[in-house]
């Protein structure tokens, strides 16, 4: 059974049908089954577009627009990635530009990841996170939940401080995910289909995007640091 763009998406049942194809191109194969089952949900839901993020102001950026899917082909120090994102574009303080949700199988195929991916006008799109899953997604009972320990990579600078992220972005402009040492950025039912305005679904897509806005505010900073700009 191939997933396609206009996908039905019948039974939470079907998504057993989907690990093989799963595992040839977007999951690592040493995944366990159960967390190939989320990642096959939440690619169709990725990919359904017949289901829009609703269109509204969100705690940090407003939404403009679900504009549905694009292929990126995304470059990192490791390597290349390329595949479809579930895209929208968003105002963040006075700036409107991309926001991509994604997933990939990471360089040395042994680790997946879901990314989020920004894309600016006139600027190749980059990776502001790559979560993976096999660590930072964790399925208890009929739950799952998605978490980050704040890691992040600054291009060409090299990796970023926890601390400075922590204190100086995503506490002063995101807390609502601060939850100990981590951050918390949803929790999904796993007995039944995800859509893109579903509740659970809505709140886990806003912390993503919010996130990964953050973290790459962050990034911009570093740059222009280092570039002798501010």
């Amino acid at each position: 059974m191939r997933i396609k763009l206009d996908d039905p998406r019948t039974t939470v049942a079907e998504l057993s049908d989907l690990i093989p194809e799963m595992k040839i191109k977007r999951v690592a194969k040493n995944l366990s089954e159960e967390k190939i089952k989320v990642m096959a949900n939440l690619y169709g839901c990725l990919l359904n577009v017949e289901h829009k993020l609703p269109k509204k102001k969100y705690k940090i950026f407003d939404l403009k627009e679900d504009i549905g899917i694009k292929k990126l082909q995304i470059g990192t120090p490791g390597g290349g990635y390329y595949g479809p994102y579930r895209m929208f574009r968003v105002k963040f303080r006075d700036e409107e530009f991309l926001v991509g949700l994604g997933m990939n199988r990471y360089i040395n195929k042994k680790r997946s990841i879901l990314c989020v991916a920004i894309e600016r006008d006139g600027e190749k799109p980059h990776h502001s996170l790559q979560l993976a899953v096999d660590k930072y997604m964790t399925i208890e009972k009929r739950s799952c939940f998605f978490t980050h320990n704040g890691d992040i990579g600054l291009g060409a600078l090299g990796s970023g401080k926890h601390k400075i992220l922590r204190e100086e972005y995503v506490e002063p402009i995101y807390p609502n995910i601060i939850e100990g040492r981590y951050y918390s950025l949803g929790k999904i039912g796993t007995d039944r289909l995800w859509y893109m305005n579903g509740r659970t679904v809505v709140k886990f897509v806003e912390n993503m995007i919010s996130y990964g806005i953050v973290r790459d505010l962050y990034r911009q900073d570093a740059i222009k640091k280092a570039e002798g700009k501010s």
